[in-house]
């Protein structure tokens, strides 16, 4: 069957949101949560449709779009230990969201994630800069 416009455009939008999730944004972005929030009234509307997709279909993209709201709730946390703990909750899809990706992009956005908080909680304890974490100096021995 033919996806629908409003299923090719959730996929669209959908595709550009992780992307823009895999990417460093600045603190003060409001796109992505104002496009999380349009693929959540798509998803309605495409659920409401007579001739909507498969359920399994349904339940992938709702899987993706549950994981970009709980992804963009756990940034707004204060601490470093707080988002890696609401990060570790988080599933991502287990699906591409397109032909062309070889592993799903919810997958990458969760790994870098994970890999950017387990960082800053590294900084926030060891009380280091990120890039000078690497770079330890030796203590003088006593002769």
């Amino acid at each position: 069957m033919a996806a629908s416009r409003l299923e090719l455009n959730l996929v669209r939008l959908l595709c550009r949101c992780e992307a823009m999730a895999a990417e460093k944004r600045d603190p003060d972005e409001w796109r992505l949560e104002k496009y999380v929030g349009a693929l959540e009234d798509m998803l309605q509307a495409l659920k409401a449709q007579a001739s909507k997709p498969a359920s399994e279909v349904i339940n992938d993209y709702s899987r993706k779009v549950d994981f970009l709201k709980g992804m963009l709730q756990a940034e707004k946390l204060t601490s470093s230990s707080e988002k890696a703990l609401a990060n570790q909750f988080l599933t991502p899809g287990r699906v591409p969201t397109t032909a062309r990706e070889r592993v799903p992009a919810t997958k990458t956005v969760h790994l870098q994630s994970r890999a950017r908080y387990t960082s800053e909680m590294r900084s926030e304890l060891l009380g280091m800069p990120e890039r000078d974490v690497r770079k330890r100096r030796r203590c003088p021995t006593h002769s």
